[in-house]
């Protein structure tokens, strides 16, 4: 992704985030080609939360968003569920604000899952809807790094507007940063497993369009 199609498509993210979250965010790149990459690349995720507060206030932002299909091979070198596997292409938008920042439902769908993944640099809680629009069918809108105490009951219908989550804390988002990872799935990827996957192969690329596409396709 680039600062320019994070700006032309940052909108759609809007009925999600709610009224405080209006004006553009920062795009903040987190992979190895970043133009902060020697910022953060050695740096714990608390100073990686400092960052973020620094430079989205520095340029005058609430918010900022890091993108889908990054290489994060570095950042994510002290993982071993993701060095095992080689799986370090981030499957969707980090979305970056304050914990606690509150998540809307885009659409009329239903809670399809909802879970703890807990572990160092899992998704904490997190909450799989499942949505239905004429132009694209039947997908899937996985949410991850909540508050696992804030989410509703598996197979909830929620409608457009409604409050579904919020920004989950360090000990409870798998010790990240304050974000929400937003990634969509196809019946394809929720029938595989696909939800507990936030990243993929270098060879998954190919075709990832089968499994995770692009979310702001899906906005």
């Amino acid at each position: 992704m680039t600062e320019k199609y994070i700006a032309d498509n940052f909108a759609k993210l809007l009925p999600i985030m709610g009224d405080d979250f209006e004006d553009a965010p920062l795009y903040f790149p987190l992979s190895d080609d970043s133009k902060y990459f020697d910022l953060f690349i050695n740096a714990s995720q608390k100073e990686i939360q400092e960052l973020l507060d620094r430079e989205t206030e520095r340029h005058g932002k609430k918010w900022s968003i890091s993108g889908y299909l990054e290489n994060r091979a570095n950042g994510l070198r002290n993982y071993p569920q993701m060095i095992e596997q080689g799986r370090f292409y981030h499957l969707g938008i980090d979305i970056n604000a304050p914990c606690g920042t509150k998540l809307y439902a885009p659409y009329d769908c239903g809670v399809a899952l909802k879970d703890y993944d807990a572990g160092e640099g899992n998704y904490g809680g997190f909450i799989v809807l499942k949505c239905h629009r004429p132009e694209s069918g039947i997908f899937y809108m996985l949410f991850g790094h909540l508050n696992p105490n804030k989410l509703p009951p598996l197979g909830a219908a929620l409608k457009k507007g409604d409050k579904f989550a919020e920004f989950g804390s360090m000990d409870e988002n798998g010790n990240w940063f304050h974000h929400a990872h937003l990634q969509i799935l196809t019946q394809k990827a929720f029938d595989e497993g696909w939800a507990y996957k936030g990243y993929c192969t270098e060879a998954e690329v190919a075709t990832i369009d089968e499994y995770c596409p692009d979310p702001f396709l899906f906005l």
